[in-house]
């Protein structure tokens, strides 16, 4: 028999849910179970434990320095083995589980839905919990099994592979154009700009633009700055300024008219779209698929 000073699995589940979300009724939502339930097991592992984990409000719950440290302590070994357990492939071949997926809210407008159909196609008993952030996660720290990116990954200790490339261009919406005659680049130079934060140098937009055959810089401040491309768009296409899109996010404005190309022969240097895995996961049958349903999904594309 248990002892009941003996902390169970799923308790310690519902702290790392409860501590992440900083919400009962989030974790509550997550884990598929009634708030009183996700309670009443924080009370029975806090009593386990003889420590406070929580300090709680009206609006939040936030973590004492003990719930810190049992956060730190345990949160990747549960993940762990909740992916080790999630991982097996029945008899039949189902995968099951949750699939934790990051990535930004443009790849996700523009790239996600056909990637996610290709994979419920492939997997229909994997859940997946996407997480929309123009951040760069922390994989193993934040329990992600998968990540999306625009632009080379830094992290050392993934496993990356190249999905394709997107090429950029100068975008505005067609009312903002009217009044304006650009015939060149140095144009730029005395209209409004929307510039994403990675495009940035110091206060300056920084954009490299060519032709093929010439090159030009543009470096200048912007009167917009914004840390994810999607929300760039929107912008621009409300008449905020010009802004460098990638064409794959401008699609859909060019074709309802929203959009138009400005300078059309003059691009921004292309971006490569990359996945990132840990290494540990890359054999559990939920994360090969959903790779396999993104590479699929990019060979359509190419072709």
């Amino acid at each position: 028999m248990k002892s009941p000073q003996s902390p169970d699995l799923n308790s310690l589940r519902i702290f790392l849910e409860v501590a992440r979300t900083e919400s009962f009724s989030a974790a509550a939502l997550r884990l598929h179970l009634p708030p009183s339930t996700v309670s009443r097991r924080l009370l029975e592992l806090e009593t386990a434990l003889g420590v406070a984990l929580l300090l709680r409000s009206t609006r939040r719950v936030s973590l004492t320095e003990a719930g810190k440290q049992l956060l730190e302590s345990i949160g990747g070994a549960v993940e762990l083995i909740d992916r080790g357990i999630a991982g097996f492939r029945p008899a039949n071949g189902t995968a099951r589980g949750r699939l934790r997926v990051a990535t930004s809210v443009a790849f996700a407008r523009t790239y996600l839905p056909p990637i996610l159909k290709r994979y419920a196609d492939l997997c229909p008993e994997v859940q997946v919990d996407l997480q929309t952030t123009h951040h760069n996660v922390d994989l193993i720290g934040e329990s992600v099994d998968v990540a999306l990116r625009m632009g080379e990954p830094v992290d050392s200790e993934m496993i990356y592979r190249k999905i394709g490339t997107i090429e950029q261009r100068l975008y505005a919406a067609p009312a903002y154009c009217s009044g304006l005659t650009l015939s060149s680049p140095e144009d730029l130079m005395e209209v409004a700009l929307v510039a994403h934060r990675t495009r940035m140098r110091r206060e300056f937009a920084h954009w490299l633009l060519s032709d093929g055959s010439r090159h030009f810089t543009l470096e200048r401040p912007p009167s917009i700055v914004v840390d994810d491309p999607a929300i760039g768009e929107r912008l621009i296409a409300e008449g905020l300024g010009i802004g460098l899109l990638s064409d794959a996010l401008a699609a859909d404005g060019v074709a309802t008219g929203r959009l138009v190309p400005v300078l059309a022969e003059w691009s921004g240097p292309p971006t490569t779209l990359y996945y990132l895995y840990h290494q540990q996961l890359g054999e559990l049958p939920k994360v090969a698929e959903f790779l396999k349903a993104v590479r699929e999904t990019f060979r359509v594309r190419a072709e």
